[in-house]
């Protein structure tokens, strides 16, 4: 039997004894075998044994594939930190079924293996197994540009169909008018009621609004600049640029929000007044009793317990901007309205076309409505 070895030496008990093994599988069926390494008498010989076999393992784990991503990983200084933490996740969930595994021997079935079994496992997400496969993915392709491989394992292994782990019930897409006009109402007298407006009129970005700073509010031109961005990570928030190019926009402001933006500077100044040398002046527009940032979090959890106040369909902060984006497209005039509105939500056309199609039926039967009206020839 042709076996390989894909996970790092484990303690357990069998009866009286203590076992070392290493899960693996036999590579002429596929099938998961296990090897037990040795028997001891005692939980603390067997650990000692299983450190001694992981140390001898290190100093040959160059070219295994947990020595590949992880490497691979702490290379990437180019991205947000929310998407380092994202790659460190994924790590264990490689390293459990194929860490052990060398470059030179790793083919296409032990990938496909184990992303199987990640989907069959009833842990993970579909969007989960996406992340653990795209990091293992860009990992074997830098392996392969630099010539330890030739040719990648995964670049054709597709992603499961379907996963074990229910579907979360999702939130409502997206509130009628009638609905946002009573969310404004409800959050009418809130500290931050421009930052709920900003999202579900404007369809502001959590991570926009939570860093915005008054400095790009504009009150002459009436406009509002978006360039960073605040996002939510293990530790709390990460400040960040916008999300990407066409994220960094400056949009142009009605005027109640121009009213309600002024209204908020007046309260802020009388809230810094009131904190005194606690105040923190790091000129955020939405921002705590002392001026200190708002956490992600936080602003979810307000949202939360307003909507349920209010007897609202549970939403979230993307829901907001689902809701404003949904009802920008059905009240869309023309072509050029829904370019219009791809450039304030900081979406390109194309995208904008592909995640709101459901908005346009009532469009396409007005066009249609018109052709019938034609005058005859």
């Amino acid at each position: 039997m042709a076996w390989k070895a894909t996970g790092q030496p484990t303690v357990r008990k069998q009866r009286n004894k203590w076992v070392v093994r290493v899960d693996g599988i036999d590579t002429a069926t596929g099938k998961h075998r296990p090897r037990q390494m040795g028997t001891y008498a005692s939980q603390r010989s067997a650990n000692a044994a299983a450190r001694d076999m992981r140390a001898d393992d290190r100093a040959t784990e160059r070219g295994t594939v947990s020595w590949l991503v992880r490497r691979y990983v702490a290379s990437r200084i180019d991205i947000s930190e929310k998407s380092q933490q994202q790659y460190e996740w994924a790590i264990p969930h490689i390293e459990d079924g194929l860490g052990a595994i060398p470059l030179a021997t790793l083919d296409r079935e032990d990938v496909t293996r184990w992303i199987e079994a990640l989907a069959a496992g009833g842990k993970l997400s579909k969007r989960s197994v996406q992340i653990c496969r795209t990091v293992l993915r860009a990992a074997l392709s830098e392996a392969v540009d630099e010539g330890l491989i030739p040719r990648s394992p995964a670049a054709c292994v597709a992603l499961p169909r379907t996963v074990a782990k229910p579907v979360k019930e999702k939130d409502t897409v997206a509130w009628t008018e009638r609905q946002v006009d009573q969310f404004l109402a409800a959050t009418a007298d809130h500290r931050w009621a421009i930052a709920f407006r900003l999202g579900v009129l404007y369809g502001l970005r959590r991570s926009e609004v939570l860093a915005l700073r008054w400095d790009d509010l504009d009150t002459e031109q009436q406009t509002l600049r978006i360039d960073e961005s605040l996002v939510a990570t293990n530790e709390g928030a990460a400040w960040g640029n916008a999300k990407n190019e066409r994220s960094r926009r400056t949009i142009p402001i009605d005027e109640d929000t121009m009213r309600q933006l002024a209204t908020r500077r007046a309260a802020q100044a009388a809230e810094r007044l009131a904190a005194g040398q606690s105040w923190e002046d790091n000129d955020l527009i939405v921002a705590t009793r002392t001026g200190r940032l708002v956490l992600p979090r936080s602003y979810d959890r307000a949202l939360a317990t307003i909507v349920d106040k209010a007897g609202l369909p549970r939403l979230t902060s993307h829901g907001l901007r689902h809701t404003a984006a949904t009802h920008m497209v059905q009240k869309a005039a023309d072509v050029g309205e829904l370019r219009a509105i791809a450039d304030l939500l900081g979406h390109g056309a194309e995208i904008l076309m592909n995640t709101y199609a459901h908005a346009l039926p009532d469009s396409r039967s007005a066009v249609v409505d018109r052709i019938g009206r034609r005058s005859p020839a």
